[in-house]
């Protein structure tokens, strides 16, 4: 005759508790699968991001040194010397002791902000020598230009000769200086950059030195 087991003896699981076990390991291991793939999205997110800050803090660099740099120095146009200076409300245009390194060493040049059209466009620079022989008011600001920050939009420019005597500043949409020679003394540019969670605007305000008033 067989014995049956006595009460206290261990007892092994049923199939129907081993099922369960595996069922709850499998829940746990797709929780944690889970987990790990929103942290390493989050991680890659944050990632680009960075890159994206980093390249805009780099093009709005560049911009605010050459603003920063402009030279009053009189240039050869229509056959007498001036300033150079055109700002419109798209295009931005000036001579500059601090054109990027990139471009011909870098040093004085006539330098040009603008938004390039298309699909590939965006803020774009372009610069030149300063001395041409058709005179520097011919240059168009546009051969040779490259991005500064891919896919920006509603880039504009805005101009003012300083605050007002009740401390206000008032914007103009284009530069037409009052006198001959003479400069606004800050430059405010917009514009609209692309990024992973979606479109921003992005405005700031570069003052002159050289502005506020005659240069030169």
């Amino acid at each position: 005759m067989r014995r049956r087991p006595g009460r206290g003896a261990p007892r092994g699981f049923t199939l129907l508790e081993l099922v369960a076990a595996l069922a709850i390991l499998a829940l746990i291991a797709g929780s944690v699968a889970v987990g790990i793939r929103l942290a390493v999205g989050s991680i890659g997110r944050g990632e680009a991001v960075a890159r994206d800050a980093a390249r805009l803090r780099a093009a709005v660099g560049i911009v605010e040194r050459a603003i920063r740099s402009l030279d009053p120095m009189p240039l050869p146009a229509d056959g007498e010397a001036a300033v150079y200076f055109s700002g419109e409300e798209r295009k931005l245009r000036f001579l500059t002791a601090m054109a990027p390194a990139t471009f011909a060493g870098g040093g004085m040049r006539l330098i040009s902000f603008f938004e390039l059209p298309g699909p590939d466009g965006g803020l774009a620079v372009a610069t030149a020598p300063p001395f041409r022989p058709e005179g520097a008011g011919s240059w168009e600001g546009t051969e040779g230009a490259r991005l500064l920050v891919r896919g920006a939009t509603e880039v504009s420019f805005t101009y003012s000769e300083g605050p007002t005597k009740d401390g206000t500043w008032e914007w103009l949409p284009a530069w037409e200086p009052k006198e001959p020679g003479s400069l606004p003394a800050a430059v405010r540019l917009e514009f609209t950059a692309p990024g992973d969670d979606g479109p921003r605007k992005n405005a700031f305000v570069v003052p002159i030195p050289a502005g506020g008033g005659l240069g030169g």
